[in-house]
């Protein structure tokens, strides 16, 4: 089974977290911008918890102007904040077999502490620059190590369940600026008294 917006077959039934797939963290359609472990050579300048990255660690996804973010499984809201420069406005979900992070997001329509469902809406898209809206989305499985290179986190594509990503247009994709899907999302540079999500 595969997708147009993706390099490489997803096979139904093989990665699942703790026997279920996650949903998409997003409604509507969409375009991956920039994908997991990409760019070692423009990441390696940044660190996580001191450790120098091994790539990109998450997904970048383009999405429509009108669609909104929803929560990939229950979990609870644990950390509503901003990191200026880096990941900007962004939530954490605690689930049972670990935690989601939506970076550069709008609005949030949730609190700290606040019990979330599966597919329940918790934040508002983000226009960003020439008016495509893209966010960032990735995932630590537990148990996860901080210093590994990649922040803890984890590829989510594989976790989430391919009937659930739909085929994007191809008119979606390929009408989207060059400098939107050329360059890397930047990070803010590491230091000693800050506190990465």
């Amino acid at each position: 089974m595969s997708y147009r917006f993706t390099r490489k077959p997803l096979e139904s039934g093989f990665y699942e977290p703790e026997g279920i797939y996650l949903s998409t963290p997003f409604t509507g359609e969409a375009a991956i911008l920039q994908y997991w472990g990409e760019r070692l050579e423009y990441y390696r300048q940044f660190t996580y918890n001191g450790v120098a990255l091994k790539g990109y660690p998450g997904i970048r996804f383009a999405i429509e102007p009108d669609a909104t973010l929803v929560s990939v499984d229950n979990g609870r809201i644990t950390e509503l904040s901003i990191e200026p420069g880096g990941f900007e406005r962004y939530i954490k979900i605690e689930h049972r077999w670990g935690e989601s992070v939506y970076a550069h997001i709008g609005n949030s329509e949730v609190d700290t502490g606040q019990m979330v469902q599966r597919e329940q809406r918790v934040a508002g898209a983000e226009f960003q620059k020439n008016s495509v809206t893209w966010f960032h989305f990735s995932i630590r499985i537990f148990p996860y190590n901080r210093y590994d290179g990649w922040g803890g986190f984890t590829d989510p594509l594989p976790f989430i369940d391919p009937s659930y990503l739909q085929a994007t247009d191809q008119g979606f994709a390929d009408n989207l600026p060059v400098d939107v899907t050329e360059h890397p999302v930047s990070m803010i540079r590491e230091t000693k008294s800050m506190r990465r999500p």
